[in-house]
């Protein structure tokens, strides 16, 4: 497939606008629960099965505090329905959670933007219109600020995308949540596979809709990858959550069972 450049909408580093008063947003992080050699597979398969399920909680929790503020509300969205309980045991005040529906991704994120669409339906006359954001557990630097750029995007875009170094996503938003012009972008993708964002931005290009693209970040899935991160977090030393995140790794690799 030929490739098609999309030049990144790179945040404001000065005087950033709030987002846009007059729409609304919903955030959703979605991840499953971590039985090791259920999750992050790839990641295990050099550290240890346990490590990387230890990893991947911590992700999850991670983000549910770095994103406590983030959007209008916020909801993790989790499998299998029995752990429900040990994400509420970590998730800060403001976050909801919720079920994944079945069938295969793309049907899981259509189903998710659906509900949220539906749930958020104006009560009133005139309410605010609502976006939605998804994202995963993959990539634990997703901050507040990206969000709000997000929402800032959303404006006077249809979809905003948030490209991961091995040709996924780690983001997808959709103006006003979801409308039958978004079905492209979910049906039957070639998901897990390098071609996901290229497929996702031709479709979305032959579907008429305005895409905006956010700097690329890595997903952490390869040792090589967790390395990375632990060496640019060491480089960010004024950045008390990343490091409270930093320690936290440095504590599951020293006394992680490797099994």
């Amino acid at each position: 497939m030929e490739a098609i450049s999309i030049q990144p909408a790179a945040p404001r580093t000065t005087m950033a606008m709030p987002p846009d008063v007059d729409r609304t947003c919903r955030l959703g992080l979605m991840a499953k629960h971590w039985e090791p050699g259920k999750v992050k597979t790839r990641l295990g398969a050099t550290i240890g099965m346990q490590r990387a399920a230890k990893l991947h909680r911590l992700f999850c929790e991670h983000l549910t505090h770095a994103l406590a503020t983030a959007a209008d509300r916020r909801s993790l969205v989790i499998s299998p329905p029995q752990s429900r309980g040990e994400f509420e045991s970590f998730s800060p005040t403001g976050w909801d959670v919720e079920i994944q529906s079945e069938g295969d991704l793309g049907r899981r994120m259509q189903t998710w933007f659906e509900q949220s669409a539906a749930a958020a339906a104006p009560s009133v006359e005139n309410a605010p219109p609502v976006d939605g954001v998804l994202i995963g557990a993959d990539c634990p630097l997703i901050s507040t600020a990206l969000i709000g750029h997000t929402q800032r995007l959303l404006s006077d875009h249809d979809v905003v995308l948030g490209p991961a170094v091995d040709g996924g996503y780690y983001l997808i938003a959709l103006r006003d949540g979801w409308c039958e012009r978004y079905q492209p972008l979910t049906h039957q993708m070639p998901w897990s596979s390098a071609d996901v964002f290229t497929t996702t931005c031709t479709r979305a290009e032959s579907a008429g809709l305005s895409v905006a693209v956010l700097t690329p970040m890595e997903d952490i899935d390869t040792e090589s990858e967790l390395d990375r991160l632990r060496t640019q977090l060491r480089q960010d030393s004024s950045d008390a959550g990343g490091q409270d995140l930093l320690q936290s790794i440095e504590r599951i690799m020293q006394n992680g069972v490797q099994t």
